[in-house]
């Protein structure tokens, strides 16, 4: 993992100072929070679970982050995106859950297809306008955490679930507020 930037780094041209910094970067390149809903997803479920340095920074891995000993995996769909101008929004919400080859990470040795985490958290922005999926309003957004064996069980090779099929399964969603608690719950209760 490289060194955290607090964004006030500055860019340089024979060693003098261009006039622009990181953050200036950042605002030209990230500022769309729409388009970033997924690593934003990432990044609330860290701070849920007492995180505070991403796990998942060079976005190859194999899973998101490690909680308690286990290994999860985010996912994030929402309902507004800011490429649908027409304004037809799809109800059908689906989750990828696709199986992964290991063999690239040179420390697991694994080159079978399976899913490699322990636990699925998938995120639902729930807004339909932009105002509405605002995704820094953690009031936005509901958790469903769903153990992998289950996923395997019900599930097989599928390489999506449905939003549906998951309440189908269960699970009910979870807010920001109860977030930890309900996934320490999970862990303890597999």
């Amino acid at each position: 993992m490289g060194k955290q930037l607090s964004g006030e780094e500055t860019f340089s041209f024979d060693n003098a100072d261009v006039g622009f910094t990181m953050l200036d970067y950042w605002r030209f390149h990230y500022s769309n929070i729409f388009d970033l809903q997924d690593t934003i997803a990432e990044f609330i479920v860290a701070k849920a679970l007492d995180i505070h340095e991403s796990q998942n920074d060079q976005y190859w891995t194999l899973w998101d982050l490690t909680y308690r000993n286990k290994r999860v995996e985010i996912k994030e769909t929402s309902y507004y995106h800011s490429f649908n101008a027409d304004g037809k929004i799809s109800k059908q919400r689906v989750f990828d859950i696709h199986k992964s080859n290991g063999g690239y990470d040179k420390t697991s040795g694994n080159t079978e297809l399976i899913r490699q985490n322990d636990l699925y958290i998938f995120c639902l922005n729930t807004g339909i306008t932009e105002e509405e999926s605002y995704p820094l309003n953690l009031n936005n957004w509901e958790f469903y955490i769903v153990p992998t064996k289950i996923i395997n069980e019900q599930c097989g090779d599928n390489k999506t679930i449905s939003l549906g099929r998951i309440k189908s399964l269960g699970f009910t969603a979870v807010s920001y507020n109860d977030l930890r608690k309900e996934v320490d719950a999970v862990i303890d209760a597999v």
